[in-house]
């Protein structure tokens, strides 16, 4: 069988300060900090999917951040046993992991961010360094963000 992996969008939102947003997980296996970022559906660019995680996870119409930046190498990663585990059957089936195009995106510091749109992912969300987002994110997915952030020019 062929290892087929999900396409994801993550989107890291900047302050232009140097800054980027954490956003903590409410619950689950891994419930740590994470960047925003969902499955790109059928049909939908990446683009597209990230802009409506965006509202999905955090509340932020388009008008309200500006994407600057799209990574042109994906990232991909597999989820471990005990992850496929905590998912229902049939959920998982056809994936093995995910494929993510990451985004970065800027927005104003100040900008009221609403967790309770959708179906509520974060406990909150709060700005610290690129090296904070490294440090306490899912080392599944540290390499991942770590090279996106380096070739963004916020980590060195």
């Amino acid at each position: 069988m062929e290892k087929l992996y999900r396409p994801n969008a993550a989107i890291l939102f900047t302050d232009g300060a140097g800054r980027i947003l954490l956003c903590e997980r409410i619950e689950g296996i891994y419930a740590q900090v994470q960047t925003v970022q969902g499955g790109i559906d059928h049909g939908e660019t990446a683009r597209e999917a990230a802009v409506r995680e965006v509202y999905e996870e955090i509340g932020l119409r388009p008008e309200q951040f500006e994407i600057i930046g799209e990574q042109a190498e994906k990232f991909r990663y597999e989820w471990p046993e005990e992850y496929r585990m905590k998912f229902p059957p049939g959920v998982l089936d056809k994936y093995i992991g995910q494929e993510q195009t990451f985004f970065l995106a800027q927005v104003a510091s100040d900008v009221e961010f609403d967790l309770e749109t959708h179906h509520p992912e974060f406990a909150r969300v709060w700005w610290g360094s690129p090296q904070d987002l490294v440090e306490q994110c899912w080392e599944v997915k540290r390499p991942g963000i770590a090279k996106a952030l380096q070739n963004f020019g916020l980590l060195t």
